[in-house]
């Protein structure tokens, strides 16, 4: 009778065998390795049936005793000794586990001596750290004995126990992301759209700091990108000291958002603007391109992406101009959606913007990044329980995407945009004289 060893399969590859083992070799210790070594069989059973976590941290425990009172019988003398053992317990899979814990004693003070390992390991809160790691891997709650199927195993961790550690996890990842402070970010710009999961829709903004690094600002739940949402939202950032003023917004067409930009930051009035709107050029051109035929296109495109790429405001113009020219004879729709957006689209040369920092301003990609982000990481949840379970995972993927992000490209050239803002946005002593006037 014989049994085959196989490598860890990986997905989407086939197992590999890599020889027929005899009985006969695992009693007598003669299995071969892929080296051509012995392998020890006892202790690989040994170390299959003995759970992984027990066994790390008994090796840390007696590591930390040698390291003190020196090895076992050994006949030195020092200021620590060993001082029997006594039975204790550690915290692992959220459950107490007993186990039997050496002792160190201070002969010089005559006191015992805190084992630091022992200590660490009675903290439940290591375990809450382990889950969320895992659960970022196995976003999906079924996938948890996977994530962590030695200790699963010895200690019978359930999932509905997984789960209540996962739970107070995220909690405080909802916590975090809504209530941390913005003021010492440094935002200077804000991508703000809305995204949908299953029946759940939910308004998102993402912030560039000072320092070109970005960061999600927060969320609000929404079944529509409506007006009112997208305020409440505003109204949030701001109580967590976001700018009041002088902050590029960078949005597509949403009439809600853009009706909140307004009224809160009167962003289309240029004699009372205390913020900058940009226009997203894809999604205009988007707009642009569904009413024109593929002729029209053709001839429309390099004129609209020319406004874009113009090296000043006065090319610009001159682009923006021939553009209207041509929409006025091709299509009166399209001219008007042109109009429509021209001053958001025009925005990006008056604040004369270096060309890795236009073409990152000029789209929303950075935060459809980020709504592509949190997709992959929620595809897997099939159901939403309620609104706080939704909150709960959408947030702590939200960080979790926040960590894997880049700083923006052109970041030297945030201090001009903010100069330039400063120009373009009415101060606070002009409101302050206006109050005075009137």
């Amino acid at each position: 009778m014989s049994v085959q060893l196989h490598i860890a399969n990986t997905k989407g590859k086939r197992k590999k065998i890599v020889k027929p083992v005899s009985l006969e070799q695992f009693r007598g210790n003669a299995v071969e390795g892929e080296d051509g070594q012995i392998l020890d069989s006892e202790h690989l059973l040994i170390s299959a049936l003995l759970p992984p976590a027990v066994k790390a941290f008994l090796e840390a425990l007696e590591a930390e005793v040698n390291r003190l009172a020196g090895t076992r019988y050994d006949r030195e003398t020092g200021s620590y000794s060993r001082y029997g053992s006594q039975r204790g317990s550690i915290v692992l899979g959220n459950q107490k586990v007993a186990v039997e814990r050496p002792r160190v004693r201070d002969t010089g003070a005559g006191r015992e001596v805190e084992l630091e390992t022992y200590t660490r390991f009675q903290d439940p809160s290591l375990f809450d750290r382990k889950v969320f790691q895992e659960g970022l891997k196995h976003v999906s709650q079924r996938d948890y004995e996977k994530g962590l199927p030695k200790i699963a195993a010895s200690f019978g961790v359930s999932k509905s126990s997984v789960s209540r550690s996962w739970v107070n996890s995220t909690k405080k990842q909802i916590e975090k992301l809504q209530n941390r402070d913005l003021g010492s970010l440094g935002i200077v710009a804000v991508f703000i759209d809305g995204k949908r999961f299953q029946k759940l829709g939910v308004v998102v903004a993402l912030g560039v700091g000072s320092d070109g690094k970005k960061h999600v600002l927060g969320i609000y739940q929404s079944s529509t990108e409506n007006s009112a949402a997208c305020l409440n939202l505003l109204s949030d950032l701001e109580r967590r000291r976001l700018p009041e003023r002088e902050i590029l917004f960078v949005v597509d067409g949403g009439s809600g958002l853009n009706k909140a930009l307004n009224e809160k930051y009167e962003v289309g009035d240029p004699a009372a603007r205390r913020a900058v709107r940009v226009r997203c050029h894809f999604h205009k051109w988007q707009n642009l391109r569904a009413v024109l035929d593929e002729k029209g296109q053709a001839e429309v495109k390099p004129l609209f992406w020319a406004i874009r790429d113009a090296k000043d405001l006065a090319t610009a113009k001159i682009c923006s101009d021939a553009l209207e020219t041509v929409l006025k004879r091709l299509n009166a729709s399209a001219l008007a959606s042109y109009l429509e957006a021209k001053d958001d689209l025009m925005m990006l040369h008056r604040l004369k913007l270096g060309t890795n920092l236009r073409k990152l301003f000029s789209t929303t990609n950075p935060i459809e990044s980020l709504n592509s982000l949190l997709e992959e990481d929620l595809r897997r949840v099939k159901r939403w329980r309620n609104s706080e379970h939704f909150r709960r995972w959408l947030a702590t993927a939200c960080l979790h995407s926040e960590s894997r992000m880049r700083r923006i490209k052109g970041h030297a050239g945030i201090p001009a945009l903010t100069v330039a803002l400063a120009g373009l946005c009415i101060t606070e002593e002009s409101v302050d004289s206006d109050v005075a006037v009137a």
